[in-house]
């Protein structure tokens, strides 16, 4: 089914064709798996997500309306995936406290476009990895897929504050490790 159209892929996944799925699984796999990495604690956490992204996208198929919106159609499950399954582990997730952190900035950020022109989509993944668990939770809805402090806090079930306290630490974190990223780099090609 390599060459088959994505119109003729959705007839068949509506059918239940396990070669369409099979098909469909394939051309978007790569997709749902850079979305996943976002919010995943590792590339195996990852991989259970799109597992279970696809188990719902197929379970729920008759909702798209057209070919043109599969994308943005994914990405919707496989954030909502995202969200339910750290929902579901919220007590070991959210255990960090907003007492850790730290609301002044240590460092002026003068330099943030030269520091991330210099960085690749792996380092930030892998630094983004590095963050606890409600850090990147929280940045990745605010910064890659355009949600609001309140829509965070309800699909999260926690405060507006706790929102804006985590995405302020994720973002004083991801600063440092990519700024120390690029200096070790500078360092070792002796730019």
């Amino acid at each position: 089914m390599a060459d088959t159209s994505l119109a003729d892929i959705l007839k068949g996944c509506r059918r239940g064709r396990e070669v369409a799925m099979q098909a469909f699984y394939e051309r978007f796999y790569s997709y749902a798996l850079s979305v996943a990495l976002a919010y995943a604690s590792d590339r195996e956490d990852a991989l259970e997500l799109v597992n279970d992204s696809f188990l719902k996208a197929f379970g729920s198929i008759d909702t798209l309306k057209n070919e043109e919106s599969v994308l943005p159609w994914l990405r919707k499950i496989v954030v909502n995936t995202a969200i339910d399954y750290y929902r579901k582990r919220r007590k070991r997730a959210f255990d960090v406290s907003t007492d850790v952190v730290e609301h002044s900035l240590e460092e002026p950020y003068l330099n943030d476009d030269a520091i991330f022109a210099q960085l690749s989509a792996e380092h930030i993944i892998t630094v983004l990895h590095q963050l606890p668990t409600p850090y990147r939770l929280v940045f990745s809805l605010y910064v890659l897929d355009g949600f609001v402090h309140q829509e965070i806090a309800e699909q999260l079930g926690i405060a507006e504050s706790t929102s804006r306290a985590h995405l302020t630490e994720a973002n004083r974190r991801l600063r440092r490790a990519l700024a120390s990223q690029t200096t070790i780099n500078h360092e070792r090609t002796g730019r």
